[in-house]
């Protein structure tokens, strides 16, 4: 009895303190992402406006409508908020492990610790920049229903969950093989046109969605855009294939991770 007392206390113990240690990290990760821009916390606004501005103005031009009746900067936030998520994780991952060795000499501090503090900005970060364009686009007159909230959550929860596992896989891969660093932005820009951040992949030819099928971040930005519009069901979306997608990544992704960890003090 004592002995499983014991156990339970020193679990909670640990929690605590890595707990403290990823608030710790975020509030780092914080300052080096931000600190050193003028603009600071604004420019991931600023970024993914501008991005989504472009792409408007592109589709404007070109006399497109977004599919189902939906506002086209609804549309757009729903492609490209699940794609920072799933991006800046992964790229933040990869780099945080490598570019904070330093750190990582103190008991208490391990690679996933780093890892997490930079997912969990990153989501709470881009949770908010589409709470405010959301917000802008409602301020001028378009329609913003929020149809499903719950799909709206289920898919932004997944994206990061989705850019986690990856982001373990490509951190262990980076410190025992220093070229993904070159490949993965390589394959990343392949996903960003072919995920349907500025298209609907419900309205693609089937030959297209039989290959998008494989891609589990399509089924997430069309079931944030059904969340987001009653008009807007996709009956592309199969969220079986994305779970298991997803926790197969992040069991291979946490398992890399531990292994990658004597690396860590090698050279780059």
């Amino acid at each position: 009895m004592h002995a499983s007392t014991n156990t339970a206390g020193t679990l909670l113990t640990g929690l605590r303190v890595q707990r403290r240690v990823i608030w710790a990290l975020m509030l780092r990760e914080t300052k080096t992402l931000f600190g050193k821009h003028k603009l600071g916390y604004l420019w991931a606004l600023i970024n993914a406006s501008f991005t989504i501005g472009i792409f408007w103005g592109i589709r404007a031009l070109a006399g497109a409508h977004a599919p189902h009746d939906m506002a086209m900067p609804v549309f757009l936030v729903g492609g490209f908020i699940p794609w920072y998520l799933f991006n800046e994780t992964i790229t933040g991952a990869m780099n945080g492990v490598s570019g904070n060795r330093a750190l990582l000499a103190y008991p208490q501090v391990f690679s996933i610790d780093v890892i997490l503090a930079r997912t969990l900005l990153h989501g709470s970060m881009y949770s908010c920049v589409m709470v405010i364009l959301l917000t802008a686009a409602a301020t001028v007159g378009h329609k913003v229903p929020i149809h499903d909230p719950g799909s709206v959550l289920t898919a932004l929860v997944l994206a990061l969950l989705l850019g986690l596992g990856i982001g373990c896989c490509c951190s262990a891969f980076n410190l025992m093989w220093p070229t993904t660093r070159q490949l993965v932005p390589m394959v990343l820009r392949v996903m960003f046109f072919t995920s349907g951040l500025f298209f609907s992949v419900e309205q693609a030819p089937a030959y297209v969605r039989d290959i998008l099928f494989y891609n589990p971040l399509s089924h997430l930005i069309e079931l944030l855009r059904n969340g987001l519009s009653a008009g807007y069901q996709s009956q592309f979306v199969y969220l079986p294939y994305v779970g298991g997608f997803v926790l197969t990544t992040l069991a291979i992704g946490l398992l890399l991770e531990r292994y990658s960890r004597k690396y860590i003090n090698e050279d780059s």
